[in-house]
């Protein structure tokens, strides 16, 4: 959608991004959005009674509509629509553009977005055994409990089932590595996009560059978490490298040789080489939450309110499940030809990294459809600059908004930069894309 009036995108904050069950597992998901709300409302400097609205993107919503939840939290008036928006790992975009869409109708001038996700608070069905070591993990569990369920009766890991329906697409890991295979994705390019994504990551959070927009939360045994917890856990990989080739692959172990992945999925794969997708190039299990102000341009500078870019359009746009990634070549495209612009007219690329693979196949069609030379913008730091989700993290609905946010860090760093486009893809194939540019008052 081309936006006739641009939107303005301000006082953009988050949580650090935590490993699950790690610094952020004692908060669930909508305590999270709770931190950041209250953040932004105190940071923006606005009167509570002034909002029109708060939309909520969760993946897995943690309690029933947790913009409500939120709102009544937060202390916003109890007349203030409240929605949650769940679209799996495109939630957080979700949420900016149903904020987009009802200012554009008329239904407010000023809206709170969040996105959030607790992967740690997602149940084993038995609700809180992540956090216990005796029943972290589903095989765990099982030797705690009685082996005599009816039949029909079954233990089941939520988050394991939520990284694809169970009915007509795989998982995520396993639509990477086809995408890996069809468009004949070296594992070394995958490494090598998965490699700067952690090394840029580190030197951005080194720098202070992420210091703006951090909110410190403290962990279960109060110490303060300023940083995201995924990038200082992988330093020692970005001091040794060939650690990279080391690491082990999801689809060549002993649990599946690749032969069998070859067997299993033949139907959609067009060829196949050696097997690409391991632990070091896909993001790992995340907690956190992110968020923003969505107003009029008009009403941002009469509240007094930073502008920090303004919102051009957006494109949701579906594959077939099991081609996940390439939603986000089709929604970019189609957008791109909605606001009569080119790929090569953006300055830089936020393109979220479910696995490396996933990201680079969906660069690869745009390449594919227009020519543009990716890995050129990419060695010169044009995509994802300073890291993106294989090395800060994946908690599903906060993903599209620290998207904007490393966008509103690029337009910071680069006094040129005009304009920024962001995407993400997610499990079910349907993806989303942003334009959002520099705001020249």
């Amino acid at each position: 959608m081309k936006l006739e009036r641009k939107l303005a995108i301000c006082t953009s904050r988050r949580t650090p991004f935590a490993q699950i069950a790690k610094a952020l597992g004692q908060y669930p998901a909508h305590h999270l959005g709770r931190i950041v709300a209250e953040d932004i409302v105190a940071k923006s400097g606005l009167k509570k009674e002034q909002f029109d609205g708060i939309v909520v993107g969760e993946g897995f919503p943690s309690a029933p509509n947790a913009a409500r939840v939120i709102a009544n939290l937060i202390g916003l008036r109890d007349e203030v629509p409240s929605i949650t928006v769940s679209n799996n790992c495109v939630s957080g975009l979700e949420a900016i553009a149903e904020a987009a869409r009802r200012i554009v109708l008329g239904e407010g001038e000023l809206f709170l977005v969040i996105g959030e996700e607790s992967q740690t608070d997602l149940p084993f069905i038995v609700k809180g055994a992540r956090q216990n070591k005796k029943a972290g993990s589903l095989e765990k569990l099982k030797k705690l409990l009685p082996d005599n369920l009816p039949e029909g009766v079954e233990l089941r890991d939520t988050l394991e089932d939520g990284l694809g329906d169970g009915e007509n697409s795989y998982g995520m890991q396993v639509t990477a590595e086809i995408l890996a295979q069809n468009y004949d994705l070296s594992r070394e390019i995958t490494d090598k996009v998965a490699f700067e994504s952690f090394k840029r990551a580190l030197e951005a959070s080194e720098a202070g560059k992420y210091s703006p927009y951090m909110i410190p939360v403290k962990d279960e045994e109060g110490e303060l978490h300023t940083v995201d917890e995924a990038v200082e856990l992988r330093r020692g990989l970005v001091e040794n490298p060939s650690r990279m080739g080391r690491a082990m692959l999801l689809f060549d172990n002993p649990q599946m040789k690749f032969e069998d992945f070859k067997k299993k999925y033949a139907k959609d794969l067009k060829r196949t080489h050696g097997p690409t997708v391991s632990i070091f190039n896909a993001s790992p299990r995340s907690d956190g939450a992110a968020g923003l102000i969505l107003t009029t341009v008009e009403n941002a500078k009469a509240l007094g309110l930073k502008i920090e870019a303004v919102m051009s359009g957006w494109k949701m746009k579906g594959v077939h499940p099991n081609l996940m990634g390439l939603g986000q070549a089709y929604a970019t495209e189609s957008l791109l030809s909605e606001l009569n612009l080119r790929i090569q007219d953006l300055d830089y690329v936020e393109i979220h990294e479910a696995y490396a693979a996933t990201a680079v196949g969906a660069l690869e069609q745009i390449k594919i459809d227009t020519g543009w030379d990716w890995e050129k913008s990419f060695d010169e730091k044009k995509i994802n600059p300073n890291g993106g989700s294989v090395a800060i993290g994946h908690p599903f609905g906060a993903t599209g908004v620290r998207l904007m946010i490393n966008a509103l860090m690029d337009f910071a760093e680069d006094e040129k930069a005009k304009k920024v486009l962001l995407t993400a893809c997610a499990h079910g194939g349907i993806a989303a894309s942003m334009v959002v540019e520099r705001f020249e008052a």
